[in-house]
């Protein structure tokens, strides 16, 4: 029986409040660095009853290893460290093997950025003082043994190495896609975070399209070249921008809330109408701004993950131009024509396995989503959960489906295959040697359900605060409306602020890890 070679896993986003794999105080507000996740715990335990000893699998993040778009750096750090210190890299009973591949997502994009520019750095000072440089590539090429240049994250590894393990780890990063290819060259495992398939993440490539710029069949190089910049602005670094950080991590929970969504631009409109000038020309302002805010957030932003689909109408066609231009690109380039592909992503929080026919692709492909580790909407949505992803050298699929929002701890942890395949000795294997009513499988179940709940308390929690919060800005009309602070929060005294000062750090952090 092939032993597990890579297991692949998506969307941790280790250091968020919303994470259920991050330890959070019991005030909902607060990362609690010193301690574990019940669920962090529980799932490496059960990913170390599927190692085998002395040759431990691959550990393949799928992007969003971290939540560094909203949280601070030092909760990230702690909260890998207790990742690694659990999975146990180069001991006895290791879950998986201290070389970790890692393909950023949009949360943690700029690890990306910066990588690669550490590499072009390497690359600089290996390069003769008269012969000329090749260009800085915003791609890795799919199989890493063709990249001239292997991309480390040094980041990721010194947080590595704060922990308390056996032996040092190394981080390499493949972006956007990572092949795994069978001996003969016949089988293909594409892996990838799958930011690409949102238009969100393509805006750039859009304007260039509609501008009639774009004249070449898009490449995963064009793709980051044109669309890096704009995911590192405001997907991935706004942990970097001090007390602004705190109100984008409010503005962000808050559009999974029409309520708060609602609050926020009514204060927005306020302020606006409260401005210097011409009365009646500040509240038709605020009229417009108010409704073209209101329009662009609830019909751009909240998109993907607010969809009951495990698919919206977009992000399947996007799937589909993906996987039949980029990525079917790669596989010719790097490897020919293969008689079997499979595609591995996340980044949607919803994970399944279906089929999809993509022109360029040999047949029915099976698209298999990992699902993802965090609480997005304060309302259980089923169709959300996690999974994670374990394939053999002769790359066997087998998704392991570790929890589903919103069901009862009863509900057990179970193995499932792409339809359509006769045989899966992966599954096969793992069915008839894994009993899901006993521990370390039962206790992982128990507690994904018990922190799920409790992470969806927690945020409906910060929301109902968020609301009341951005509700009590003084309106206009309200005689006294002078002498009223702009800021204020339940239970703090009415006091206004100096001329040109910020709010009080606890009203303007508030929330914020």
């Amino acid at each position: 029986m092939p032993a597990i070679r890579w297991v692949c896993i998506s969307d941790l986003h280790l250091g968020a409040l919303n994470s259920v794999l991050t330890s959070v105080h019991p005030d909902g507000d607060h990362v609690d660095q010193s301690s574990v996740s019940p669920v962090l715990s529980a799932l490496c335990d059960a990913l170390r009853a599927l190692s085998h000893g002395a040759d431990p699998p691959q550990l393949v993040v799928l992007g969003d290893l971290f939540e560094l778009a909203l949280c601070s750096t030092d909760d990230a750090a702690a909260t890998f460290a207790h990742l690694m210190e659990h999975l146990r890299p180069g001991t006895a009973d290791a879950a998986v093997a201290p070389v970790i591949r890692f393909l950023p997502g949009n949360h943690d994009h700029h690890l990306w950025s910066r990588a690669r520019g550490d590499c072009y750095v390497d690359y600089m000072a290996s390069v003769p003082l008269r012969q000329p440089l090749r260009p800085e590539l915003h791609a890795t090429c799919l199989l890493p043994r063709n990249d001239t240049f292997r991309v480390r994250d040094r980041i990721v590894e010194l947080m590595a190495a704060r922990a308390d393990t056996a032996v040092p780890i190394t981080v390499e990063q493949s972006y956007p896609n990572l092949g795994l290819v069978d001996a003969a060259g016949a089988g293909v495992v594409v892996l990838s975070h799958g930011h690409f398939i949102e238009p969100l993440y393509r805006a750039m490539s859009m304007l260039d399209d509609i501008f009639e710029r774009g004249a070449d069949l898009p490449t995963v190089h064009s793709l980051e070249a044109e669309n890096g910049a704009w995911i590192d602005f405001f997907w991935s670094s706004m942990g970097d921008s001090g007390d602004v950080s705190g109100w984008s991590r409010d503005l962000y929970e808050s559009l999974q809330s029409d309520d708060a969504i609602d609050g926020e631009i009514k204060a927005i409109r306020r302020a606006i109408v409260k401005g210097r000038g011409s009365r009646v020309r500040k509240r038709i302002e605020s009229v417009i701004i108010g409704g073209a805010l209101l329009a662009a957030v609830k019909a751009s932003l909240r998109r993907e993950r607010h969809v009951s689909e495990v698919l919206s109408k977009n992000a399947d066609a996007g799937l589909l131009s993906f996987l039949s231009g980029p990525v079917s690109t790669q596989i010719a380039e790097e490897i020919g024509t293969p008689r079997d592909v499979a595609f591995v992503f996340g980044h949607t929080h919803k994970p399944f396995v279906e089929h999809r026919l993509a022109p360029g692709l040999p047949g029915d492909i099976p698209v298999i989503n990992t699902g993802g580790w965090v609480v997005d909407t304060p309302a259980a949505e089923p169709n959300k959960g996690a999974s994670v992803v374990l394939i053999d050298e002769d790359l066997n699929v087998a998704v392991l489906r570790c929890y589903a929002q919103g069901t009862d701890l009863d509900d057990e942890i179970r193995f499932e295959a792409p339809e359509g395949q006769s045989t899966n000795p992966l599954v096969d294997d793992l069915r008839s040697r894994i009993d899901p009513s006993r521990d370390p499988w039962l206790a992982l179940a128990h507690a994904t359900t018990a922190i799920e709940r409790e992470r969806r308390m927690q945020l409906d929690k910060r929301l109902r605060s968020s609301a009341v919060r951005y509700d009590e800005i003084p309106r206009p009309d309200d005689r006294n409306s002078a002498q009223e602070p702009l800021w204020t929060s339940p239970g703090s005294p009415a006091v206004p602020p100096e001329a040109g000062s910020t709010p009080p750090p606890a009203v303007a952090a508030e929330g914020r890890t």
